[in-house]
């Protein structure tokens, strides 16, 4: 089961590029953002990880369990978190077979400073700015534990070919 992770800034596209996967894959995103609003009535709330993480890690037991891609909708900025997230996940039904593709979006810092803000929920600048010295400095990679990491660029969006050619 190939499943995916998306990685990028706020204000990059990730909702909408897992969105098209999960049309195309027929997987199940989980969504950070839509658990912090399940947990604390907001997405703007960055409540508890801990919490959140659990609800995270419920939901990928329920896809793994019923053979549902997964589609993992946050900012994974840091190297920690992915290894973190990617470490636990191993560990949930290890006898199903299944491989990470990162999806790493390369929009231009200046438009999703430009995004943010025109949101609801907007994020610091400051915040946006670290995560992306954070993928810059250390961008994901196969070493941890992904079969491809995919570079998108907003002008070069062809999900479909590239979804259609991964070996399944």
């Amino acid at each position: 089961m190939i499943c995916h992770f998306m990685v990028g800034i706020p204000g990059s596209g990730k909702s909408t590029v897992a969105q098209q996967l999960a049309d195309l894959t027929q997987g199940l995103i989980i969504s950070t953002d839509r658990i912090r609003e399940q947990l604390y009535g907001d997405e703007i709330i960055q409540g508890n990880w801990l919490e959140i993480e659990q609800k995270v890690l419920q939901e990928m037991e329920q896809a793994i369990a019923s053979s549902q891609p997964i589609i993992y909708d946050a900012t994974n900025a840091y190297r920690p978190w992915r290894l973190d997230i990617l470490e636990k996940t191993a560990l949930i039904y290890p006898e199903i077979p299944r491989s990470w593709i990162a999806w790493v979006l390369e929009t231009p810092i200046e438009i999703c400073k430009l995004r943010n803000q025109n949101r609801q929920r907007q994020v610091p600048e400051s915040v946006i700015e670290q995560m992306e010295k954070a993928i810059a400095n250390f961008p994901p990679t196969p070493s941890e534990g992904f079969i491809k990491v995919y570079r998108l660029k907003p002008d070069n969006l062809d999900l479909k070919t590239l979804v259609n050619n991964l070996i399944i």
